[in-house]
């Protein structure tokens, strides 16, 4: 069985719970959470030398990381990658968005909001606060023009934009000059087998501490 290690609070690890649950694949989840510090124990850079979660072991051992490489892997036999290398680039173009625009905003400000344990300066709380409206003004600037992130259907894409936006009132961004996208978002949670945020899809789950000691 697969063995996805990440926590419910990372959004990265619930696009790839999201997908999986999608697609009806069973695996169980090994609790590890950045804000713990289990992204730098041993035991899980052993595993994952880059220090992130999503990671994900396959069948045979071998473990792949980073959300947008697990939902490609499962996501590309399906109609959620699309055919022909320009449909194929579009989605890519809002996927390199999610990580490198919208992520780095949202998803930090909810950490420092949210996580972080100490007062954030107000000037980067400010520099965050204004990449994430530039990021959700694309978005909606093009959820204006079409149903979907990147085609007229769903994609890879709209599973890698929906956790941090979702969020977005846990960074404390207001989503009601985006009604576009509050409409995006209420059509992806219509989509088959959607899984809500902090719900886990897994079989089971367990502790690293249960995992290292599983393994020695």
């Amino acid at each position: 069985m697969l063995t996805l290690f990440g926590d419910l609070e990372s959004g990265n690890v619930h696009k790839v719970q999201l997908l999986l649950h999608r697609l009806e694949v069973p695996y169980r989840r090994v609790d590890v959470s950045q804000s713990r510090g289990d992204t730098r124990r041993p035991e899980f850079l052993s595993l994952n030398p880059i220090g992130k979660v999503p990671a994900l072991m396959l069948d045979d051992g071998d473990v792949i990381s980073e959300s947008g490489a697990i939902l490609y892997l499962f996501g590309a036999p399906t109609a959620l990658w699309p055919a022909g290398d320009r449909a194929r680039a579009e989605v890519l173009r809002w996927m390199f968005f999610e990580q490198y625009s919208h992520e780095p905003a949202l998803a930090v400000l909810r950490y420092l909001r949210r996580f972080a344990g100490r007062p954030a300066a107000p000037d980067r709380l400010q520099e965050l606060a204004a990449a994430a409206a530039r990021a959700l003004r694309a978005m909606e600037t093009q959820l204006r023009a079409q149903p979907w992130i990147a085609r007229d259907c769903p994609t890879l894409a709209d599973y890698a934009l929906y956790p941090y936006t979702r969020w977005a009132d846990e960074a404390e961004v207001d989503l009601a000059p985006y009604p576009a996208v509050t409409r995006w978002l209420e059509a992806f949670e219509s989509l088959p087998r959607f899984l809500p945020l902090r719900t886990d899809g897994a079989v089971r789950a367990i502790s690293l501490a249960a995992y290292a000691a599983e393994r020695a």
